[in-house]
């Protein structure tokens, strides 16, 4: 069996393990930094539902695949032209500006969103704080891969 196999065999069991992590430690922030009363389950439900738009990239490859895209033009690792990034050239383009690119993603944005709302929800706290959350981990964790791929990439 490939890597490539056993990946897509171990994605869903690999998705619900990093839901659980990032759903713990946006409980704590949401319950300790912000003083929610949310309890695991429901941030853990909510971050499930958010990334439900999440479905529409893959789909948009499927349609880039069926609809005769060169093979020499497809990028496995932006398949859809949904950020920035899909629209530079990745062989070109600076690679920690090519990472920032494709993070400025619109479904990610709508997700992030979504898990902002639901976060505070479930929390009892204004919507402001959710987004803050949310948006505060996902910047912390863009800025953290643009500065590995510029230093390593």
């Amino acid at each position: 069996m490939e890597i490539t196999e056993a990946i897509f065999i171990a994605n869903p069991v690999l998705v619900l393990a990093g839901v659980a992590v990032l759903s713990g430690g946006l409980w704590a922030t949401i319950n300790f930094v912000f003083g929610g009363r949310a309890k695991y389950g429901s941030i853990f439900t909510v971050w499930m539902y958010a990334g439900l738009p999440g479905i529409i990239k893959p789909l948009l490859g499927a349609i880039a695949i069926f609809a005769g895209v060169a093979p020499e033009s497809f990028n496995i690792k932006n398949y859809a032209p949904t950020n920035i990034g899909a629209f530079l050239d990745p062989l070109a383009t600076n690679k920690a500006i090519y990472t920032l690119a494709t993070s400025l993603d619109a479904v990610t944005i709508w997700t992030l969103v979504l898990l902002g709302m639901g976060t505070a929800m479930v929390a009892g706290i204004r919507r402001s704080s959710g987004y803050f959350a949310v948006f505060g981990w996902w910047a912390l964790f863009v800025s953290i891969g643009v500065g590995v791929t510029a230093a390593f990439g």
